[in-house]
């Protein structure tokens, strides 16, 4: 199968426009790169600074989630591998030929997160400020931190899973993206991961090094920025529940690790329940609408 990019980037995106502003450029400036822009409903402020860019718009009607957003989004990729990543992550010079050093049929390649500590930091990750907003973000500081980083350490990869992930398109596919069950988003990424490790055989899940992102944490999503809010402790709790009822059982693997599906192998996944699961995302979101597929033409 022949492909027209190397990476096509997948950003889902709602109300972060400034955070998008940011990390954008990084992206369309690299050579290996196609970029789909999954707009989680219509957005006239996206939309007048998006169509002055070289990327593939998907757009929804109305918002439905990141999971939606997402696969959507991953519809109209050209490229041999997806990298999904948020929209509040700046990536460090070299990220693509970093992460294709390591890619394969068989790989998952996550890469390397900084945060400022806005919320809890996953042991994973690494605490490094380099601003809280996209008004006091020290881009330049970032970078050169990054590349002394990158120049000083030994060890190239590690064994981990996290966003944002590098994956085979074919194995995208053949994990039908994500769980829309799980929409605005929660509980989402570890059910992808453990449908990844439970196949036969398993990728092989690791962590690059040398691909590292800035991530401002606690912006992206639907509820960008507002976590402690009552209503995404609300979506939260829901997630868990529908998780559990997908699976039988709540995940045991801590955030960035490698799921451990050994007590998993005669699990099946069930069905998404009718009245708790699309009843009530269609309750809560309302009919997504139209998809509009719509591509830039100028440079940035």
């Amino acid at each position: 199968m022949s492909y027209k990019y190397k990476i096509s980037v997948i950003i889902p995106s709602f109300r972060n426009l400034e955070f998008l502003r940011l990390c954008l450029p990084e992206y369309l400036k690299s050579r290996h790169c196609q970029v789909v822009i999954g707009l989680d409903g219509y957005n006239s402020h996206y939309m007048d600074y998006l169509l002055n860019c070289q990327v593939t718009v998907s757009m929804t009607g109305r918002r439905q989630g990141l999971c939606t957003a997402t696969n959507l989004a991953a519809q109209q990729a050209s490229g041999e591998y997806l990298f999904l990543c948020n929209d509040d992550m700046v990536p460090a010079p070299g990220w693509d030929e970093a992460l294709l050093t390591s890619a394969g049929p068989g790989h998952i390649i996550s890469g390397t997160v900084w945060e400022p500590g806005l919320i809890e930091v996953p042991p994973c990750h690494k605490k490094m400020d380099f601003g809280h907003n996209a008004d006091n973000f020290r881009r330049d500081d970032f970078i050169t931190q990054a590349l002394q980083t990158i120049k000083n350490q030994k060890e190239k990869t590690e064994p981990g899973i996290n966003y944002p992930f590098l994956i085979p398109t074919l194995l995208w596919k053949a994990l039908s993206g994500l769980d829309e069950r799980f929409n605005p988003g929660s509980a989402s990424d570890p059910d992808l991961f453990i449908r990844a490790a439970l196949l036969d055989p398993a990728p092989e899940m690791i962590r690059c090094r040398d691909a590292v992102f800035y991530h401002f944490a606690g912006r992206s999503g639907i509820y960008a920025g507002d976590r402690v809010s009552p209503w995404w402790k609300f979506h939260w709790k829901h997630s868990r529940f529908m998780f559990r009822q997908k699976w039988g059982r709540m995940w045991e693997h801590k955030f960035g690790q490698v799921p451990d599906v050994s007590g998993w192998k005669n699990i099946r996944g069930r069905k998404e329940p009718w009245l708790a699961g699309r009843l009530w995302r269609l309750a809560w979101f309302g009919p997504a609408g139209r998809h509009s597929v719509i591509r830039g033409e100028s440079p940035l």
